[in-house]
């Protein structure tokens, strides 16, 4: 069980235009809609180089709270289910999401800040 990298960060922005120029213009990234899953919500992916480094929702409310317009900060990491068994021995409460047509498991936990955090875990068989 390990964390090996930051995968991203998520943004929810009742600014779309202001954060997506931003983000391109300021600081040079590239806006890669088309690169975007098909996901319910409308958005935007911001790359850094190679890496889908800033996911950008569209949102018609600010919804933002104590951690402001950040939604969730994703990890890449291994052992699904060692990840789930540490959790549950250290009394911490998650959520899980299993997408086996995607290979891909995501474990949700809140920090003590209150900061959703999210853990993504590829190619490894399912089953917490």
């Amino acid at each position: 069980m390990k964390l090996s990298k930051l995968e991203h960060y998520n943004i929810e922005t009742v600014k779309p235009e202001e954060t997506v120029r931003f983000y391109t213009e300021a600081l040079g990234l590239e806006n890669a809609p088309h690169r975007r899953p098909d996901v319910s919500r409308p958005g935007t992916w911001i790359y850094v180089g190679d890496v889908a480094a800033i996911h950008i929702n569209f949102v018609e409310v600010d919804q933002s709270g104590k951690t402001g317009a950040i939604d969730h900060v994703a990890f890449e990491g291994h052992d699904y289910v060692a990840f789930c068994h540490h959790l549950r021995n250290l009394g911490i409460e998650f959520e899980t999401v299993e997408s086996p047509t995607l290979n891909l498991a995501q474990i949700y936990v809140i920090d003590p800040n209150g900061i959703r955090i999210e853990i993504n875990i590829r190619g490894e068989k399912l089953g917490s």
